[in-house]
């Protein structure tokens, strides 16, 4: 068999959903077993492995709210919803045996054509082309069209049409050749064109195009010629750099994985923005410097991007922003702008909050809650909590009715995934924690709160990320009405009888009445003033390992701690929401401790 038939063969193989075994007939010619299950479900519909349920990506039946095993009926179940039971073992298909020859590592001969690179998939049992620019395909056998204009490629049988010498041109890439003709036009009822470029509309088509002014190209002159670097933010980037500063690959913009994250499928005029059918560095959404997301532990993630800035900005002075300070309500004066809160601000990088609960709910990208804090209680022990100021934690004070020692505590600021630091996370040594005056460990559920101060480290705490950044506390007369969607998160148990942590979980949660919580069949007079409970009619609900954590409920954009994860019956129960310490009642206890002036020494001391 020549090289080609072989590789050809192999591929075939691969794209089996296959489990492999090696058995040695003998040193020389090893046989290489391939056994292909198919899993289906108990209507005998197939499995689509992988598929993507609560921001995850996963490879085999769940268990996640549910008893029973089930799959997902596409590769998207968060979006499709599409699912079944899965079938007893006993009752699935009779596997099929494919044998070669010899052990072949995944990529031990190249199938990528012109210059591609094999990457080996191990829990696919296949294998991914990294094709160079002008070439696409699975296999990186077609090559692309390079439009000069628009600086970019365009797929074998893409159209599009552009403005030529003067002449509005409809051009299709045929075989890796660019093919055009001149056709009729009309002026554009709007213009879409930036950069005072002028527009034409083809009147077979209504497709618009863009004759641009010297200095800037693309389709609708948005690209500046910054291909190696990014000018001010970078949202005119229009270069092909594809990796984060730790190395990472972006994940393409139309990715099937990337649904509920701003992507080329929820973003308006996303060509404008430089989104398409590519997997390069981009800022569409305003933020400091290009980025992407990537898959992270099997996580949905995003990471500033390794594109150097074209101009060095000159530094300035530090200045020093306060913590913690609310929006003012006040009406700023025409001659200075508003400022924008200190407090209470998350990194975005969705268009929507996302559903689901956090057992079984949807992992929170980084920096959606940069106030969240892991708290670790020595070598067993987890809660939650929330960064309210430069050096202080709120949590639930039932974490520590074991009066820990505080060498034992480590508080994690800005990570993603349970105890795991990374380059976007912060610890800190604990200083002190302090109970309000009315708690008991004899019934801990009441007056549920706890300030932990961190360790100074190099003489402050808290230097403010864009992971890492405080939630603003509310004021004593703000409320906000029944059935008000708020927002928890925490790295809980997935499920009731769950065993391990998860990764940041979210879920939006909705206030329920005061009244409804204390009827006899809820709680009853167990729930006091100073509780309420969020989560009833098919909502979320926290479990364990999120005591501690934030309900945080939003007003104008701006995020405020208004309750405390604290207790309830079971997760997720039927009729048994949870129950959150109310911080509004504990804001005058909570300044005065935040803000009291250290003692002074004696003389001697």
């Amino acid at each position: 068999m020549n090289q080609q038939a072989f590789v050809m063969a192999y591929i075939i193989l691969l794209f089996l959903p296959c489990v492999f075994t090696v058995q040695s007939v003998s040193l020389n010619h090893p046989t290489h077993l391939c056994v292909c299950v198919l899993v289906l479900t108990t209507t005998g519909k197939e499995c689509k492995f992988p598929f993507r349920q609560g921001g995850r990506i996963h490879h085999h039946c769940l268990t996640i709210l549910s008893t029973r095993p089930w799959c997902s009926l596409t590769h998207n179940f968060d979006r499709d919803r599409q699912w079944g039971f899965c079938a007893p073992e006993r009752t699935q298909p009779d596997v099929v045996v494919h044998t070669s020859r010899r052990v072949i590592n995944l990529c031990q001969v190249n199938p990528c054509q012109n210059g591609g690179v094999c990457t080996p998939i191990p829990h696919r049992r296949s294998f991914e082309c990294s094709c160079p620019e002008s070439f696409t395909g699975r296999l990186c056998e077609q090559k692309k069209c390079y439009e000069t204009i628009h600086l970019r490629y365009y797929d074998t049988g893409e159209s599009w049409g552009r403005i030529h010498l003067r002449s509005v041109e409809q051009c299709t890439c045929v075989a890796g050749e660019i093919e055009c003709e001149r056709v009729r036009y009309t002026m554009c009822r709007s213009n879409p064109c930036q950069n005072d470029g002028t527009c034409r509309m083809i009147t077979a088509t209504s497709n618009e195009v863009c004759n641009c002014r010297h200095g800037y190209s693309g389709p609708y002159c948005s690209f500046e010629p910054e291909t190696e670097c990014y000018n001010s933010r970078g949202t005119g980037y229009r270069g092909v750099v594809g990796t984060t500063v730790s190395g990472g690959q972006c994940l393409p913009w139309n990715s099937d994985l990337l649904y509920d994250e701003l992507h080329v499928g929820t973003v308006v005029a996303s060509p404008l923005r430089g989104l398409g059918e590519h997997a390069y560095c981009r800022n569409p959404d305003g933020d400091k410097m290009p980025w992407c997301y990537t898959l992270n532990d099997s996580a949905i993630s995003w990471e500033y991007c390794d594109v150097p800035s074209c101009v060095m900005s000159v530094s300035s002075p530090r200045k020093i922003i306060p913590f913690n300070v609310p929006p003012v309500n006040k009406k700023p004066k025409p001659s200075k702008p508003a400022k924008k809160p200190v407090c209470g601000k998350k990194h975005k990088k969705r268009l929507s909050i996302a559903r689901g609960r956090i057992m079984g709910g949807n992992s929170a990208l980084p920096g959606t809650h940069p106030w969240m804090a892991a708290i670790y209680i020595g070598q067993a022990d987890f809660c939650a909590g929330t960064l309210v100021s430069s050096c202080w934690i709120v949590s639930a004070a039932h974490c520590f009715f074991r009066n820990p020692l505080k060498s034992q505590l480590r508080v994690v600021l800005g990570q993603q995934n349970f105890n795991v630091t990374g380059p976007n996370s912060k610890t800190f040594g604990v200083e002190e924690y302090i109970f309000p005056k009315q708690f008991s460990v004899f019934n801990p559920t009441l007056h549920d709160i706890v300030l932990i101060k961190l360790k100074k480290q190099d003489g402050r705490c808290v230097r403010k990320t864009p992971f890492i950044q405080p939630i603003c506390l509310p004021e004593k007369s703000m409320t906000f009405p029944d059935d008000y969607c708020c927002t928890i998160s925490g790295w809980g148990h997935m499920h009731e009888k769950a065993e391990g942590y998860s990764s940041l979980q979210e879920g939006g949660v909705r206030l329920i009445p005061h009244d409804t919580c204390r009827r006899p069949e809820v709680y009853g007079n167990h729930v006091t003033a100073d509780m309420f409970c969020a989560g009833l009619n098919g909502c979320v609900d926290a479990c364990q390992g999120d005591s501690g954590g934030p309900l945080a409920c939003a007003r104008n954009d701006v995020s405020f701690l208004y309750g405390i994860i604290s207790w309830g019956e079971g997760c997720g129960r039927s009729g048994k929401p949870g129950v959150y310490t109310k911080v509004v009642n504990y804001i005058d206890w909570i300044d005065s401790v935040i803000r009291r002036k250290p003692k002074a020494s004696l003389p001697g001391h």
